[in-house]
C-alpha cells in the first residue's frame, strides 16, 4: 500500500524530467527549441516573484498558513510552475525527438495531471473561493 501517494508523483515527476535530460543529445541543439525553454524560465521565474521562494512545495500538500494567490501568472493558469516544467520539457523534445522520449513527455504530463488533481481538491477544501477562481483560469496554459 502506497503511503502517500503525493510523494510518489513527486519521484515519478523527477525521474521522469531526468531522464528526458540525460536522452538529450544537446549537440543538437536547434532554435526551434529555444522559444519552450524561454516561455519556461520567463513564467518559472514570474511564479517565483509573485508566489516567493519559500512559499512553494513539490508535493501535493497546502503549506500552513498559505494563501490562495490570484494574480500574476495565476490570474490566467493555476498552475504555472508544472506549465514551466511541460515547456521545458517540450524544449527537450524538440532537441532529441524519439517516439519513447515523446512517451517519457506524455507520462511527464500525466504525473502533473494527477498532481494537480490531488492538489486542486486540497485547495477547494481549504479554500472557499477556488471553485470559482477554477471556472476564471485554466489549468495549465490560458487556451488549455
Amino acid at each position: 500500500m502506497i503511503r502517500d501517494p503525493g510523494l510518489l508523483l513527486v519521484a515519478c515527476q523527477f525521474i521522469l524530467l531526468a531522464l528526458l535530460t540525460v536522452t538529450t543529445q544537446w549537440g543538437d541543439l536547434s532554435l526551434r527549441a529555444l522559444p519552450f525553454f524561454i516561455a519556461s524560465l520567463v513564467l518559472a521565474g514570474w511564479a517565483v516573484k509573485v508566489m516567493r521562494l519559500g512559499h512553494f512545495n513539490a508535493r501535493p500538500a497546502i503549506k500552513e498558513g498559505a494563501l490562495l494567490v490570484t494574480h500574476g501568472p495565476y490570474r490566467f493558469i493555476r498552475h504555472p510552475m508544472y506549465a514551466a516544467l511541460l515547456l521545458a520539457g517540450l524544449g527537450l523534445l524538440f532537441i532529441t525527438f524519439s517516439r519513447l522520449r515523446l512517451l517519457g513527455f506524455l507520462a511527464l504530463w500525466l504525473v502533473l495531471y494527477l498532481k494537480l488533481r490531488m492538489e486542486e481538491r486540497l485547495l477547494a477544501e481549504r479554500f472557499p473561493d477556488y471553485s470559482s477562481y477554477q471556472k476564471r483560469s485554466r489549468m495549465f496554459f490560458p487556451w488549455f
